[in-house]
């Protein structure tokens, strides 16, 4: 079975939007535009979280985060949203696609997606990497943005899981016994935890505390193992423990971090063992700076070919 864990995602900040005193029917409209589903709920007072058939839902007040994976059409949900809210409305908004391992089967590409957008507001696209490696896709709204406060987005992009890891979720566990063996629910405390595990295979989770949000899903299939971490939480100077944190329970062969920040100055972090390959910054004209690092691990030992007679 293949399944396209790679993410497309859109973030879109609109001061005048009330996203969470919207009619229910907005956010449904949203997630089925998609081509997903809601699967469940939970709230902090501050963020709505919605676990979705394909990835993740947040909702606050300002600001719409939508991610999904597989073979979603985002662009049309983060149009749509751009609509609704009126584009003069829209102080920030953020398009990003991920190098896919099967593009192939997607009903759409970044470019195709970039037009789209652009049929509604103006923007910038960027590539952060080289094509032939691990690589984002990025556009955003070309409009100044100064975020209120720090602002903070950290993502961790995990591929091909080693050892135990890939095989806890891979069927025949619960929720319970995958909390136990990971400990996922406990890397950072004191959030509210909403988790799902998928048949045949596959886990995510959401988790919510105050205007903070953290979300992992796992896609664990052999042919193209992938897992994601994205949180909001304002890290400061323990970016580098949380990256070990979540890269250590899976133990990826490779992994991608994305950072967007409204300071200056990212570091290129260190992840031992992993060797950095790659380190990209860019400042944005909306007023973040994004950077962009792909870390693998060296091995020695060759490894048998793999079957692409699922994904041809």
């Amino acid at each position: 079975m293949f399944f396209e864990g790679s993410e497309k995602k859109f973030e879109l900040i609109s001061r005048a939007a009330g996203f969470r005193q919207r009619p229910p029917e907005f956010v449904q409209k949203l997630v089925e535009l998609a081509g997903a589903k809601i699967l469940s709920k939970i709230s902090s007072g501050q963020v709505d979280a919605y676990l979705l058939s394909e990835s993740s839902l947040f909702v606050s007040d300002d600001s719409l985060t939508m991610l999904t994976c597989g073979r979603t059409t985002l662009a049309r949900s983060a149009e749509f949203a751009v609509r609704e809210v009126g584009p003069d409305n829209v102080d920030f908004l953020s398009y990003e696609r991920k190098n896919e391992y099967f593009p192939h089967r997607q009903e759409t590409d970044f470019y195709n997606d970039v037009k789209q957008l652009e049929a509604c507001l103006p923007g910038q696209s960027f590539r952060f990497g080289y094509s032939d490696e691990h690589h984002l896709l990025l556009f955003h709204l070309d409009k100044p943005y100064k975020s209120p406060g720090l602002d903070c987005t950290l993502e961790i992009l995990m591929y091909n899981l080693q050892g135990p890891a890939r095989a806890i979720f891979d069927g025949g566990q619960t929720l319970e016994r995958v909390r136990e063996l990971t400990k996922l629910d406990q890397i950072f405390p004191g959030f509210t935890i909403d988790d799902h595990l998928f048949q045949p295979c596959g886990y995510s989770l959401n988790a919510v505390r105050g205007a903070e949000y953290y979300t992992l899903h796992v896609t664990p299939e052999e042919t193209a193992s992938y897992v994601s971490f994205e949180t909001n939480m304002k890290l400061g100077n323990r970016i580098t423990t949380a990256l070990r944190s979540v890269v250590g329970v899976f133990d990826p062969r490779s992994f991608d971090v994305i950072c967007f920040h409204s300071d200056r100055g990212l570091p290129a972090f260190e992840v031992a063992p992993f060797t950095r390959s790659n380190f990209v910054c860019q400042t944005l004209s909306c007023g973040f700076e994004v950077g962009f690092a792909t870390y693998f691990s060296l091995s020695a030992q060759p490894r048998p070919a793999i079957s692409l007679v699922e994904v041809l």
